[in-house]
């Protein structure tokens, strides 16, 4: 049997627990973080999405959210945002900023203002954060052409410049373009990105592409320019077509959120943050309202106990298992801590969205992100912290917030474990 202890234990390894790693590092902790998978990193974005809408059911995308912040805890003071509070979430946005500097993959935007950014279908989606790579604005671009591979799968060209065409209230000339790399069989998003960091693979592009005549345009291309030289990939492209490259997300796997991710975990480990990935958490000890220690079985059958001062749970919600459904309720997977909202949810109208969104059920806490029992105030472990998509009280695909409330919750539950304060003042 193997003994560990922290300061902190994060478990979960999406944006809210390793926003939560950072908050701990920054203040020279002993950290682990542990998790059964590698999160839905691999499959999000690469955006940070701080509020695209509001109020939830609107269609028209905030311009400024951060003036729609106020409204919102104004209005919602269930919600992550109102719970976290202003000064914990610019406090997390900051931080993350300079971390991407310093970890090599550098991300701009303002909590100010929301960019609409393509995605894979064409939509343009509202997002507040993004690597310094993408800052190019679609709808302000006068000839916009969409790059297609013929060997990747899942992504048509024509029908994403359609779409982004019909949204565009500017008058632009567009077109689309299908390249032909040459590898000779359909290839996902991240082994097209692989093989473009080859010279010859992406000259092969490049020659293509002068032929299309798209100098001084903006090429919309999907995430496949480079998994660890994205960044020099890009540049290269764009001096030798002098024109400009904006990536957009591809549908998983997506690239951009394995930059991101992989990024993140290795700046974490130079830090001397440690990891365990891929076994679940097999059992917990408390003291009264005290959690002492969880325990993780190994593929080996051997048992690693690990103490820790505190914990931060950031599992995620019913897309990730951190909440399970069953018949009529759900369940917190770790912990075993009661599900806010449940209360709401019979057999009969339980995926009836009028009645109740099941996107809205988590765990309650109070502000310090600690749970609660639901309806009270009453404290259940005072050294858990809950982060990310295991908080009750918002639809964060409605909403377009899932990875700011997962940055700002996970930063502040962080901090609250390691100094009992929600920021570094």
């Amino acid at each position: 049997m193997m003994k560990m202890t922290y300061d902190v234990v994060i478990i979960g390894a999406g944006l809210a627990g390793y926003s939560a790693a950072l908050a701990a590092i920054k203040n020279n902790k002993k950290v682990l973080v542990t998790a059964k998978g590698l999160g839905n990193f691999y499959s999000a974005s690469g955006y940070i999405d701080f509020l695209g809408y509001y109020p939830a059911n609107s269609r028209k995308p905030l311009q400024n959210p951060k003036n729609s912040l106020k409204e919102l805890i104004g209005n919602n003071p269930k919600h992550p945002y109102s719970l976290i509070g202003e000064k914990a979430i610019e406090a997390a946005f900051s931080i993350f900023l300079q971390t991407s500097k310093e970890m090599g993959l550098p991300y701009t935007g303002t909590m100010d203002e929301n960019v609409l950014m393509p995605s894979a279908a064409g939509a343009l989606i509202p997002t507040s954060l993004y690597p310094v790579t993408a800052d190019k604005r679609v709808t302000e671009t006068h000839e916009l052409f969409v790059v297609g591979i013929k060997e990747m799968a899942d992504f048509y060209p024509a029908y994403a410049a359609h779409n982004l065409k019909k949204q565009l209230k500017a008058s632009i000339k567009h077109t689309w373009v299908a390249l032909e790399l040459g590898i000779g069989r359909e290839l996902n998003s991240y082994d097209i990105a692989l093989a473009m960091e080859k010279a010859e693979i992406r000259q092969r592009l490049v020659d293509q592409l002068k032929k299309a005549a798209v100098k001084g345009s903006l090429l919309a291309i999907p995430a496949v320019l480079g998994v660890k030289a994205s960044q020099e990939t890009i540049k290269n492209i764009e001096e030798e077509l002098e024109c400009r490259v904006l990536e957009f997300p591809t549908l998983p796997p997506s690239v951009m959120g394995y930059r991101l991710a992989e990024n993140l975990k290795n700046y974490l480990e130079l830090q001397g943050v440690d990891f365990i990935v891929g076994h679940p958490v097999s059992h917990v000890q408390y003291d009264g309202r005290i959690c002492k220690e969880i325990g993780i079985t190994t593929g080996s059958g051997r048992i690693k106990k690990i103490k820790a001062n505190s914990f931060v749970l950031a599992t995620g919600g019913v897309l990730s298992e951190g909440l399970f459904v069953y018949p009529g309720k759900i369940k917190e997977t770790v912990f075993g801590l009661p599900v806010g909202m449940v209360q709401e949810a019979v057999p009969e109208n339980f995926f009836n969205m009028d009645e109740f969104s099941i996107s809205y059920a988590g765990v309650m806490t109070n502000e310090k992100l600690q749970p609660v029992k639901p309806g009270t105030q009453e404290v259940l472990y005072e050294n858990i912290y809950i982060a990310g998509a295991t908080l009750a009280g918002y639809d964060p695909f409605i909403e377009k917030s899932g990875n700011g409330v997962a940055l700002a919750s996970g930063y502040k539950a962080g901090l609250m474990a390691v100094t009992g304060r929600d920021t570094d003042e």
